[in-house]
């Protein structure tokens, strides 16, 4: 699978259910192996349409570098795209916000509006806080950079991509 997904522009695969977590195919082994971006539906759910409303993670990592470039085609195509920092405290908001605002017109030279938002994490997880606003937006699709720490880390302590990975409530178009 890992082979055949080097030679595609994404990769479109399915959330593992609780208890397939461990499938040799999971989508972030998909990602990280192929340098492709890929696209995880949600296990439980029907999503007719997906990148109407786009809520995009934004942490100034490589990875989220990377996974705004590879969603550029759908970009550019949505009615609505939201570009979010959360940082657990006002003084990480105010050290990305030079990288956001960079973000954000590299966005508006591809000619796609966007909104920005920070959010002070408040001591909740930075993956609720971004299903928690993507329901609020009725975002149909999150963006979001796959594994800024290692995937042993994220393996045994957890991680914003681990995270959105087995709570997913829309799709997420991760790139590592």
């Amino acid at each position: 699978m890992i082979e055949l997904a080097k030679s595609f522009d994404l990769m479109i695969t399915g959330q593992l259910s609780p208890d397939t977590r461990f499938a040799a195919f999971a989508p972030e082994h998909i990602a990280v192996g192929t340098a492709r971006p890929v696209l995880v539906i949600p296990y439980a759910g029907v999503f007719e349409s997906v990148g109407k409303r786009v809520l995009v993670a934004w942490d100034d990592s490589r990875e989220a570098v990377r996974a705004v470039n590879d969603a550029l085609p759908l970009l550019g195509e949505a009615e609505a795209v939201t570009v979010m920092s959360i940082g657990p405290r006002e003084t990480e908001l105010e050290r990305r916000r030079t990288s956001l605002e960079r973000i954000i017109g590299h966005l508006q030279r591809h000619a796609i509006a966007t909104r920005l938002e920070e959010s002070v994490q408040g001591g909740i997880a930075v993956s609720d806080v971004l299903l928690s606003r993507a329901a609020d937006l009725a975002a149909d699709l999150i963006v979001a950079g796959l594994y800024h720490h290692s995937q042993l880390r994220e393996a045994l302590i957890g991680g914003v991509s681990r995270d959105l990975l087995d709570h997913m409530t829309v799709p997420v178009l991760m790139s590592h």
